[in-house]
């Protein structure tokens, strides 16, 4: 490719040969350091965030109902959540192990487990040939449908193994994405690999070690406990082979170092870090803008790796505050190089172009022009990202109005607010098929908990009190079928005495919303009068405005007055409010065609309703079934509530549920003609819950109810 003449490649270097070009000194690292502080999180903020994902995953991992294990990757994984960052799941298979070489196949039990052998192709760095040498006869699904044979052995096609992994994924729109498969919740993508652990190191990437050695970095304790988390393995092929036809693409499978590439990223200094995260927000917010994701030619992943290169190879260059933005040119200039030489070289495997058959031909000459035209402009081109555009502004106009800047602290409302997101998390872990039974209620109960932080006890105990819920719920299912059971009446009243003691234990220690479940319960059960007296006391504890209720509406100087210097059971307790997650075997009748529809497309596992719905849902059907006058007067909140909510009490993605619940109310108190206008609003909401179909057979039933109603 032809190149500017003022840009020539000299050893490891990039040679800038004009020089009225301004670059920037200390006077911006400071202050971008600061605003990257902002953007990206303080050092324990990010810790935090890591630990809330640590514990996701172990938990997922402790109460999965099959062999299969999950690790978090990404940028939620590494600890940002910032606009662009992603968070896509590995999954590997716990009863299928990859080995190196047959001796390592007797640590394994022929019986129950799988032994799969890695063959390298030393034509193709990065990938290797999956060979059975056995497969227990138990096992059944994905392995079993995606084996070919070759020279009379057996081997794991990736292609089979590709499209038989659609099956596991559990929701709308999934599609294929490299060796990912994608699914779309909510506009938003989340990408998930299936594959295959190895414990050991690939030989392939030996040559690593010694660089580590040679370099200092990693220190040795890391490079070891690297190398005893081994590799994985995902359903790919190399480009190279696509480009080629080579008839044996399908046997390729990809080396995946993201257990190593996390640990990586969790030694670097916190510097280092907001220098990543710098580069992924010049990427997004500069040099892929407008660009169609099929067109796309940078990732993350080149960031990442350019940033683990400048830090192994340069252990004289101090990273810190006051070098923040040479740190970031430093990585800049070194993926320049690599554009245009057309040779990014894998990290673990530096024969393992990244760029092939990728960054090549005309592309690669236009991204080199754009990256190069950015360059010449130093600075100047940080004020292209809309994050940073303010910042630079100033400095361009006074670099040495920004020279001080204010230290950017992580106080307690800040603690909170990760603790309250983090809490969210394991939350999220309600529509995942896993066992919230007694097993795991009794297997988190005897786990140690004397290493833990307090951070991290906080989080299992989320987890317990979404136990009770679970558990009390399935109490209730076991024996509601009332006079058709078998079981006799002290039976099913141990069931319901059972469900009511663990809800009363999360409405004395859980979070402000949490009694809703035990009004539920009492609710289903026909106990009104008990259901409204919780409902009554939980009302105005909700309606606090210091009230946390996801993010973008939490006044923090109210809470800062009623809640800093309090522990943090009484913050949960008092300001800290969750969505209600409802599981499908719920016997909820006024819910009942939502819950069957779900329950047969598969899309969900649970109905999730905002507390504030919920709580006047629940607070109408009492006295709608006590034929209380106070009725209309509920009704008349949750219609108020729903019509004029701009987000507070209501997040977007419940809006759907939310609208049908408040046509079923009008619809049961007679009000048919508004009930139709409110199941017209569902259907226009953003789709999450799946409920249109639902939604549709409620208005063709209050169609042919107001038909009649009209004739009569």
């Amino acid at each position: 490719m032809s190149l500017p003449v003022s840009v020539l490649p000299e050893g490891d270097k990039m040679i800038h040969l004009k020089t009225n070009t301004r670059m920037a000194t200390c006077n911006l690292s400071s202050p971008m350091y600061n605003m990257m502080l902002i953007l990206a999180g303080t050092e324990e903020e990010i810790a935090m965030r890591r630990t809330e994902m640590d514990i996701c995953d172990y938990l997922y991992n402790q109460m999965t109902t099959v062999p299969l294990h999950r690790r978090t990757v990404g940028s939620v994984k590494e600890g940002l959540r910032m606009k662009s960052s992603d968070m896509d799941t590995l999954y590997f298979m716990t009863d299928q192990h990859v080995v190196g070489d047959l001796t390592d196949a007797l640590s394994y039990d022929p019986a129950t487990e799988t032994v799969i052998l890695m063959e390298y192709q030393e034509h193709i760095p990065g990938t290797v040939y999956l060979h059975i040498i056995h497969m227990h006869a138990s096992i059944k699904g994905i392995s079993t449908k995606s084996c070919i044979q070759k020279n009379s052995h057996t081997y794991l096609s990736s292609e089979l193994f590709l499209e038989n992994a659609r099956s596991i994924y559990y929701g709308h729109n999934v599609t294929k994405h490299g060796p990912c498969q994608t699914n779309t919740v909510v506009e938003n993508e989340y990408d998930g690999a299936v594959g295959f652990a190895g414990r050991k190191w690939p030989m392939q990437a030996n040559d690593w070690i010694t660089r580590c050695l040679k370099f200092g970095w990693p220190e040795k304790q890391i490079v070891e406990s690297i190398l005893s988390s081994g590799c994985n393995f995902v359903p790919i092929g190399s480009r190279q082979s696509r480009q080629d036809n080579d008839p044996n693409l399908d046997l390729e499978w990809r080396l995946s170092f993201v257990q190593a590439e996390q640990a990586l990223v969790r030694v670097v200094n916190h510097s280092q870090f907001l220098c990543y995260a710098l580069l992924k927000i010049f990427l997004k917010e500069v040099l892929n803008k407008d660009v169609k994701e099929e067109e796309k030619l940078l990732c993350s992943y080149f960031l990442k790796t350019a940033m683990f290169w400048c830090i192994q190879t340069d252990s004289t260059y101090k990273w810190s505050t006051e070098t923040f933005f040479q740190g970031f040119w430093k990585c800049y200039k070194l993926l320049l190089k690599w554009v245009y030489t057309g040779y990014c070289p894998n990290f673990f495997i530096p024969q393992n172009n990244l760029f092939v058959c990728k960054i090549v031909g005309a592309d690669q000459e236009r991204l080199f022009t754009q990256m190069y035209h950015l360059y010449c402009s130093g600075e100047r081109c940080l004020a292209k990202c809309s994050s940073l555009r303010k910042l630079m502004n100033k400095y361009l106009v006074d670099p040495q109005a920004c020279e001080v800047s204010a230290y950017i602290s992580f106080g307690e409302y800040d603690h909170d607010s990760v603790v309250y997101n983090s809490m969210q998390s394991i939350n999220g872990l309600l529509n995942q098929e896993l066992r919230y039974d007694w097993k795991s209620l009794y297997n988190v109960c005897h786990m140690d908990v004397s290493n833990l932080s307090n951070f991290e006890q906080i989080l299992i105990t989320r987890h317990v009190i979404n136990l009770y819920h679970r558990i009390a719920f399935v109490e209730q299912c076991y024996c509601h079928c009332k006079t058709k059971c078998n079981r006799n009446r002290q039976t099913y009243e141990k069931h319901k005495k059972v469900g009511v003691t663990l809800l009363r234990l999360t409405s004395e220690f859980g979070c402000a919303s949490d009694p809703l479940y035990l009004a539920l319960f009492h609710y289903i059960d026909g106990k009104f009068r008990h259901s409204l007296n919780i409902l009554e006391e939980t009302k105005p504890k909700l309606y606090q405005d210091y009230i946390f209720y996801w993010t973008e509406y939490r006044n923090k100087q109210p809470y800062e007055r009623e809640m800093l210097g309090k522990p943090m059971s009484i913050k949960m307790k008092a300001a800290m409010a969750f969505d209600i997650t409802i599981l499908l075997s719920t016997e909820f009748s006024e819910l009942d065609i939502e819950i069957w529809l779900i329950k047969e497309s598969k899309l969900r596992r649970c109905l999730v309703i905002s507390p504030f719905v919920l709580l006047h849902f629940l607070t109408f059907l009492c006295h709608h079934h006590l034929a209380s006058p106070l009725a209309a007067q509920s009704l008349g909140e949750l219609h108020t509530l729903v019509h004029a909510d701009n987000g507070r009490y209501i997040v977007y993605y419940t809006r759907d549920i939310a609208w049908d619940i408040l046509g079923i109310c009008h619809h049961l108190s007679g009000n048919l003609n508004q009930a139709l206008l409110d199941y017209y609003s569902s259907l226009q909401q953003t789709t999450f819950h799946f409920i249109t179909e639902a939604v549709k057979r409620r208005i063709l039933l209050l169609q042919i109810e107001l038909q009649v109603q009209n004739k009569s």
